[in-house]
């Protein structure tokens, strides 16, 4: 019986876990702030406390764990549909620098040190302040860069040049696979792409990723012994 619960429990806590962060949507994984942290410690910590618990108790965790996890969508609709609600738990963007002066008792608020300050400028790509007319600590931690007018980029717009639109490269071979929805994308067939690839003298089993650019161009990435370390 023993067995069977090591091995039920934590595919349970498992299931639940991935349900659970699922409805709360994919802001938890990719944009995570203060509140979404805590929220991702608890939750982890009742779905490990479920994973390891005994047969007689894993009854309360699961439901605590559900009721959590209710809680937080509950309340992240709350704070779409309400400004203030919105403000109190994400918290609201500071600015941390403007206009060649620098806010320190923001940065202090903010717990960031102007060490770290600077190197987070530079990690942008900022080495000189002047360079900067606006800096932003944005509620999820991370800082958003605005240059002055004179040190933006140049883009095609301001060259006043025509600008073709770009269509993604279709997918159509991917560690030996084939992609068939891509290939039926682009109206084309196994027997093409096989043809292609006898011209280009490639195996298909050699193939980690082959793609079709702009409709005509094939880029093909092919399996090879080389070994690379970035020391």
């Amino acid at each position: 019986m023993q067995i069977v619960e090591f091995i039920i429990f934590p595919l349970l806590s498992l299931a639940v876990l991935f349900i659970i962060t699922k409805l709360m949507g994919y802001r938890q994984v990719s944009q995570l702030n203060m509140y979404d942290y805590i929220n991702g410690i608890t939750i982890g910590s009742i779905a490990s406390e479920l994973a390891i618990g005994e047969f007689d108790d894993f009854l309360q965790p699961l439901i605590a764990m559900l009721i959590y996890g209710i809680l937080i969508i509950l309340l992240s609709k709350l704070t779409r549909n309400s400004l203030k609600i919105r403000k109190l738990i994400d918290g609201q963007a500071v600015v941390l620098y403007e206009n060649d002066k620098i806010y320190y008792q923001e940065l202090k608020k903010a717990k960031l040190d102007l060490d770290e300050f600077l190197m987070q400028c530079r990690i942008a790509g900022y080495f000189k302040l002047k360079e900067l007319a606006l800096v932003i600590l944005e509620t999820n931690g991370r800082l958003s860069f605005y240059p002055k007018q004179q040190y933006q980029q140049v883009t095609a717009e301001d060259l006043n040049l025509k600008i073709t639109p770009i269509e993604l490269p279709s997918l159509l071979i991917k560690e030996g696979k084939i992609i068939y929805e891509n290939l039926n994308l682009i109206n084309r067939d196994t027997q093409w792409l096989e043809r292609e690839l006898v011209v280009l003298g490639v195996k298909i089993n050699d193939v980690l990723l082959m793609y079709q650019e702009d409709n005509s161009n094939l880029i093909i990435y092919t399996v090879n012994d080389i070994e690379r370390k970035y020391i």
